[in-house]
């Protein structure tokens, strides 16, 4: 029994492994080199023996056995002959027997490896001379071989615990060798795969028993007699065993279906949520690995484990992708919502007859340690070991990954919540095993996300496809991306509906619609054009991606370029070629006018670095959620222009009062944010209804249409002049202090007194009393300092009127007069 090549053979040896069989190695060859020492001094008969087992080695039977490493177990006809030449000629000439066969079978094998072909001879070799001694011991007290003269009808026991002992020795340290090498359980694999080819041992010592006792030594040559015997049973054996051989392939190629079947169901549900993507394959790994380092043994727990991890989210289905994918927190009723997945996952499962313990750990994966999770509030080892393992794995991952609420977070970080919530939330022990050991787990994560999900489909496509054309084997990885696509289109028009209204900003609403657009159109660029009201002109109002600064503010006319004949055409173009508008980067387009019920309101252009960038999906998608834009972009300009009408003075085109408060709220926050002072000017027009009363209220509107211009001359742009209320106006001078608003009152009074107005045959004009109130000097709260500084208005009229006493101020003198004069 020797170890045949597998996979398991391309496998970096451990440690313990490497260990264990250089030890073999070494010790096998020391007695095989004393066995030849000893073979030496004896007679030459045994050779003849030494070829008979040496031609029977080419009549093998190679014995699969189970483990990753796909390694397997060669018996040959060699038996017999070992167990002839321990009895015949002792220990020595028995281990060179076995030694020889074993290895000139691996040699016959092409066997890769050194190590191995040495470890197979030498193992071989040690248990050889282990049960030879053994036999000895009990048969005659250490003295062999058998004699010709002795009653040789005493061999049958000490022979039976011989061959008991070199089969155990043989078979337990190959099956232990497998086992370190392809990291699988010891014992359960030699009850599975070595304990029943001990007939085939027990008989070749039987046949060998009877061959001694019927044949003398020195008719060695008539063994070949039995030849023709041992081939009949050799070919029995080979036939029934080859059906057996066939019967474990068709159940693993059985059980490779229906995990590819698990496999590609537990992806599809993965693809739906668009930002979990290979989650339920890291949860997968992470979870066997902590079963294996937790001593979860059993093979219906591991491979419930292992399907369980797959369809752990199956109940996700039922769950609404606004939910799944929202990007804040749930609100209680979402949240109940998301926590029958659980239950329906169950519940879908439960129809399933699985073999081993799935739906247990499916519906127990949210329990908490400490009770207080769901659905049925279990506690502590009241969970399945399963569930508790699966609850740990799926919340690392789900930290590890990018979610729609917050960025993915550090290992540090990962692990820190998982031992905060030990005891509370998870097993202390899972929790300490998981932490300990994150390193390898997460290199065997990486290497399951790595698999690309069109080789569980090609399991599939292989075993179901009947005819060469079949549907089937147009099964790719584009299903996945369908599925995941489908949902992003899904979700990314709820939240477009769902989100669009919230501002009525234009720059706001056209920025939520480029970023909406990007996540289900790929573009380099995009631009949306607005046209302006009752004309033919479209300005681009919004740009991003690459080249972007390409379209930004240009501005375009109806059946100009392409942008423009989609807006003169009202339809939309497919991959056009924008070579001619821009001389850039750009080699296709997809542009798509915004209308609502034939009434155009702009374009949404996306502009592609590639030849036929776009798909008639791509169209599709981007008309459906262009119908939603119009809407919104409409809605906001509207408000943007009554906004504009609200907050603004239609005579003077100044901001009105209105408008003042609500900026001086924000700005004394900006300033006492920033630390900067604001003068608050309030101005009133000295003799103004003179004007009204005089000339007419067209020419008093005239005059308040004029001193709003030189009121605007005389501010900075960081300025801001309001009309009040009828003839008064204030000024808001930011960083402006108390000295700095002086000077300004200094200059604005001195241009308003030169402003004259004609009015028919007469010059008019005006004067402006002026007070002033300083944020934070005077006060913080707006109403205080706008009445102190009205306070101080009438202060400087009154002054401004003593002083017009004393000068005399020279009357309103005609036109025509001034002019003759």
């Amino acid at each position: 029994m020797v170890v045949s090549e597998g996979r398991a053979s391309r496998l970096p040896l451990r440690l313990t492994a490497r260990a264990y069989i250089y030890s073999v190695n070494l010790l096998g060859c020391a007695v095989l080199v004393f066995s030849l020492y000893q073979a030496s001094r004896s007679t030459s008969e045994w050779i003849f023996l030494a070829v008979l087992a040496s031609m029977g080695g080419f009549f093998s039977v190679k014995i699969p056995t189970r483990g990753e490493g796909s390694e397997s177990v060669t018996l040959t006809l060699s038996d017999v002959f070992i167990y002839v030449a321990m009895l015949w000629w002792g220990p020595y000439i028995a281990v060179i027997i076995s030694a020889l066969d074993t290895l000139l079978g691996s040699l016959r094998n092409r066997q890769r490896g050194l190590y191995k072909i040495l470890f197979n001879f030498s193992n071989l070799a040690i248990t050889t001379l282990i049960a030879s001694n053994l036999f000895y011991h009990l048969y005659s007290a250490g003295n062999f071989p058998v004699g010709s003269a002795e009653d040789k009808t005493r061999l049958f026991v000490p022979l039976a615990a011989a061959s008991i002992a070199l089969f155990l020795l043989n078979s337990g340290s190959v099956a232990l060798a497998i086992s370190l090498v392809t990291r699988t359980q010891f014992l359960e694999l030699w009850k599975t795969d070595f304990l029943w080819t001990s007939l085939t041992n027990f008989a070749g010592a039987a046949s060998a028993a009877l061959t001694v006792i019927y044949l003398p030594r020195e008719r060695v040559y008539f063994v070949t007699a039995t030849v023709p015997i041992v081939l009949l049973i050799y070919f029995a054996y080979k036939v029934s065993l080859d059906n057996i051989v066939q019967a474990k392939k068709h159940v693993e190629k059985l059980s490779e279906l229906y995990h590819s079947t698990i496999s590609s169901l537990a992806m599809a549900i993965d693809a739906k949520d668009q930002t979990t993507h290979g989650h339920v394959r890291r949860v997968q790994s992470f979870a066997l690995g902590l079963a294996e380092l937790a001593g979860v043994t059993d093979s219906d727990d591991v491979e419930g484990l292992k399907a369980a991890s797959l369809l752990h989210d199956v109940g996700k289905l039922a769950i609404p992708e606004y939910i799944l994918n929202k990007p804040t927190a749930l609100t209680p009723s979402e949240f109940q919502k998301m926590k029958a997945h659980v239950n329906v996952g169950a519940d879908i499962l439960s129809s399933v007859n699985f073999p081993f313990p799935v739906v247990p750990t499916v519906r127990h994966h949210h329990e908490k340690w400490d009770g207080s999770g769901y659905p049925d509030g279990l506690r502590a080892e009241d969970i399945p070991i399963s569930a508790r393992i699966l609850s740990i794995s799926d919340c690392y991952d789900a930290l590890r990954s990018d979610r729609p609420y917050r960025a993915e977070l550090s290992r540090e970080m990962a692990l820190d919540y998982l031992q905060k919530e030990a005891g509370r939330s998870y097993d202390p022990h899972l929790v300490r095993l998981f932490s300990d050991n994150i390193e390898i787990l997460e290199a065997r994560a990486r290497h399951a996300e790595s698999t690309l999900p069109e080789r569980a489909l090609k399991s599939i496509g292989e075993s179901v496809i009947a005819e060469p054309n079949s549907v089937s084997k147009r099964i790719d990885a584009t299903v996945f991306h369908d599925i995941a696509a489908s949902h992003r289109e899904i979700q990314a028009i709820y939240e477009l509906s769902q989100n669009v209204g919230r501002s009525l900003k234009v720059s706001e609403t056209m920025a939520l619609i480029g970023s909406k657009i990007e996540n289900i159109v790929p573009y380099t660029a995009c631009g949306i054009f607005l046209l302006e009201r009752g004309g033919d002109k479209l300005t681009c109002f919004y740009s991003s991606g690459r080249h972007a600064q390409l379209i930004e503010n240009q501005h375009l006319f109806k059946g100009e370029s392409i942008t423009g004949w989609v807006a003169a055409h009202n339809q939309p173009l497919l991959n056009a070629s924008p070579a001619r508008d821009l001389q850039s980067h750009f080699k296709s387009c997809l542009s798509v006018p915004l209308s609502m019920d034939q009434n155009l309101v702009g374009v949404i252009t996306l502009y592609s670095e590639f030849e036929n960038g776009y798909t008639q999906d791509h169209l599709r998608l981007l008309e459906t959620i262009s119908r939603q834009a119009a809407i919104a972009i409409n809605n906001s300009l509207i408000f943007e222009e009554t906004q504009e009408d609200a907050f603004t003075d239609l005579l003077t085109g100044l901001p009105n009062s209105r408008y003042l408060y609500t900026f001086l709220e924000q700005e004394f926050r900006r300033a006492e944010r920033l630390n900067y002072p604001v003068s608050i000017l309030v101005m009133d027009l000295e003799r103004f209804k003179s004007v009204n009363d005089l000339y007419g209220h067209q020419t008093g509107d005239r005059m308040l249409m004029g001193i709003a211009q030189v009121l605007r001359n005389q501010m900075r742009k960081s300025d801001t002049c309001v009309r009040y209320a009828g003839d008064e106006f204030v000024a808001v001078l930011s960083g402006a202090n108390r000295q700095q608003a002086e000077d300004n009152i200094g200059r604005i009074q001195r241009s308003v007194d030169r402003f004259e107005l004609p009015a028919g045959d007469a010059i008019v004009s005006v004067g402006i009393s002026v007070g002033c109130a300083t944020f934070p000097d005077d006060g913080r709260d707006s109403q205080v300092l706008i009445a102190l500084a009205d306070q101080n208005m009438y202060a400087d009229k009154v002054r401004r009127a003593d002083r017009d006493l004393k000068t005399k101020p020279q009357p309103t003198v005609p036109l025509t007069e001034r002019s003759s004069a």
